[in-house]
């Protein structure tokens, strides 16, 4: 094969030829980035976030490594500086599991008294205008129960807030989604290489000409919902489960329920209706809200028209 023939190319470009090769480059370092916005510039302070914990369940488990970067974003979505990228670790009290150990490359020895002040990580999230993560379901649940309460900041998410097979990628875990976007993590699984990663693939521009960081904050700033399933029967369990509803098991009164964006919203209406037979019971979500553990919101309990015999 002539390798002139070969045409480098990066995810998102369906036009290119075929017989690619892909180039990746490296995931830019911290001090390939401005420190500050340009004198003038407008620009929104997002904390882009990524935790490492002990395990995966949130009733047992607990952070043990956080990294935040502050970053500036201007109007077109890009990121224009990157103000900070802060680390800390945190003693789990208890020896790591040996999978974790393998994972991150953390050692019981290298958490030795560590600890992350509650207070100055929550001035940290009011200090910006929103967080961003790669799996905000994940990631905000543990922050929370480090910090011991809720702290009403926006939230958004690169996972679920970007339609990344619309724009020619094929969804998957961050580096994966990374090497689309033409880079490469040289290490992963540490919370600041994985902060690093996350902030380069938020600053690609999609092949529609938007950043994914101008996706997110997007799916932030417009409405969404919560549409509980409290009006739906037991036997259509199995419906829900393969439209993509989450079991709130947390709940005293067992629950599922799905987080519904504007786009979704006439179709998922019109399924519930058709499937089950009545109406959702549909709750404002605004974006301080999203991606909680189930245990911090409580249900709406379902308007129940009365008959006349009964009043």
């Amino acid at each position: 094969m002539n390798s002139s023939n070969l045409t480098p190319t990066i995810a998102g470009d369906n036009d290119a030829p075929s017989g690619q090769q892909r180039i990746l480059q490296a995931v830019r370092d911290r001090n390939d980035w401005p420190r500050r916005a340009r004198e003038g510039e407008k620009f929104r302070r997002i904390c882009v976030l990524d935790t490492e914990t002990t395990g995966l369940n949130l009733a047992k488990h607990q952070i043990i490594e956080l990294c935040a970067a502050i970053v500036d974003i201007n109007d077109t979505g890009r990121i224009v500086a990157v103000r900070s990228v802060m680390t800390g670790l945190v003693d789990p009290g208890h020896a790591l599991p040996p999978e974790i150990v393998e994972l991150t490359g953390l050692t019981d020895a290298v958490l030795a008294g560590a600890s992350i002040c509650p207070e100055q990580l929550t001035e940290l999230l009011e200090y910006c205008d929103g967080v961003v993560a790669f799996h905000s379901q994940f990631d905000r649940p543990f922050l929370e129960k480090h910090i011991g309460r809720h702290v009403p900041v926006p939230w958004g998410c690169a996972m679920a807030d970007v339609p990344w097979r619309q724009l020619g990628f094929e969804p998957g875990p961050q580096g994966y989604l990374l090497a689309q976007a033409g880079h490469y993590m040289a290490n992963a699984h540490r919370a600041k290489d994985d902060v690093l990663a996350l902030v380069e693939l938020l600053d690609h521009v999609c092949r529609d000409g938007e950043s994914v960081m101008a996706k997110v904050l997007a799916a932030m700033d417009a409405p969404a919902w919560r549409f509980e399933a409290s009006t739906a029967a037991y036997g259509f369990k199995d419906d829900l489960r393969d439209r993509r509803y989450r079991f709130a098991k947390e709940r005293t009164h067992k629950l599922w329920h799905k987080h519904v964006r504007p786009a979704e919203f006439r179709d998922e209406y019109r399924w519930y209706r058709q499937t089950i037979g009545k109406r959702p019971v549909v709750v404002p979500l605004p974006a301080c809200e999203r991606f909680r553990t189930n245990e911090t919101w409580m249900p709406k309990p379902p308007k129940v028209k009365v008959p006349d015999w009964l009043r």
